[in-house]
């Protein structure tokens, strides 16, 4: 089609628009209140200090809260792309400050009960990422580490706290089948005290 001829008015012809995430003002971003453009000054801070980019959580996950119950399908998936930003985008060692933080200002939302789901979805999430990460290990102890860390960060997203103890005793198991079994009951308990950590 180089060289048309004839069939030159049937080429179609378009204008790239081009958005430069990094380079565009946030208060442009923000200037249409869609959470769109709320969720692009994150992505803006993606590599940004840990201080700047919680605020930039705080504030996006608050004017979020704003979308009413005609667009909780809006909401549900703009809190979701949060945790997965934190969860692809930012070091491992800030993931569960980070998604903590989000899920406390959730806790606070008027959607309370939808962030509550919002936290099983994710639970599941986490779940299925930590046996993709034992299957790709391809062994025992890297499923077992990858399980851990799942249930560590389950009941760091559900719980925020979680006491020393169980703690110590989550690192040291060794079961796959226990562990499988824990991670279950983290993802549909709603308290530390329903579950038994000594005999599950």
């Amino acid at each position: 089609m180089e060289n048309g001829g004839v069939f030159s008015r049937f080429i179609p012809k378009f204008d790239i628009l081009f958005l430069s995430v990094k380079g565009t003002d946030a208060a442009e971003l923000r200037r249409t209140d869609h959470p769109i453009g709320w969720l692009l000054t994150v992505l803006q801070k993606e590599h940004a200090n840990k201080e700047e980019i919680s605020e930039a959580l705080v504030a996006a996950v608050r004017h979020i809260d704003t979308l009413d119950a005609e667009h909780i399908g809006q909401w549900r998936r703009a809190i979701f792309y949060l945790y997965l930003l934190i969860w692809h985008r930012r070091p491992t060692a800030e993931h569960d400050e980070l998604k903590t933080l989000v899920h406390q200002e959730v806790q606070q939302s008027t959607h309370r009960e939808e962030g509550e789901a919002m936290a099983q979805t994710m639970a599941d999430y986490l779940f299925e990422q930590g046996q993709k990460q034992g299957q790709i290990l391809g062994e025992k102890r890297g499923e077992t580490r990858a399980r851990r860390e799942v249930l560590l960060r389950i009941l760091r997203l559900k719980f925020e706290d979680i006491p020393e103890p169980i703690i110590k005793k989550v690192t040291a198991m060794r079961s796959l089948s226990r562990l499988d079994t824990l991670i279950e009951k983290a993802a549909t308990t709603q308290t530390l005290d329903e579950i038994d950590w000594d005999n599950t």
